[in-house]
């Protein structure tokens, strides 16, 4: 006669089922975490921009120069990376102020808009 034993372990059905399982599991953490990555880099530069827009609005107010109305553009440079803005001064009802729309995008990429400053400066 032959000895009966129980066999233990797992068969390779189970095993493969576990891989396709772990696989699965490891494609969503990996899809997650390169979406975070994108993500920081988007918000990161979205903070840069709002900061190139404050400072210009910080230069008209503190040249004390009343805008003249009007479009104008240049560039400017923020944490080793250049920013193209876009400045465009209106009148409004009041004879004493003006509202400026600052727009700002990297200077690879016009087009698209990181940020975008709606102010207004007094006459002083």
């Amino acid at each position: 006669m032959y000895p009966t034993t129980t066999a233990k372990g797992f068969t390779l059905v189970e095993v493969l089922v576990a891989l396709v399982l772990l696989a699965v599991a490891l494609t969503a953490m990996i899809k997650t975490a390169s979406e975070n990555t994108i993500n920081t880099a988007t918000i990161r530069n979205k903070y840069l921009a709002s900061m190139v827009a404050m400072n210009k609005i910080s230069e008209l107010q503190i040249a004390r120069v009343w805008p003249s109305t009007g479009n104008s553009n240049g560039n400017t440079e923020l944490a080793n990376q250049q920013w193209h803005w876009e400045m465009k001064v209106e009148n409004t009802p009041d004879a004493t102020l003006r509202k400026v729309i600052l727009t700002i995008s990297l200077d690879e990429d016009k087009e698209k808009t990181f940020y975008t400053l709606n102010s207004y400066i007094g006459q002083q």
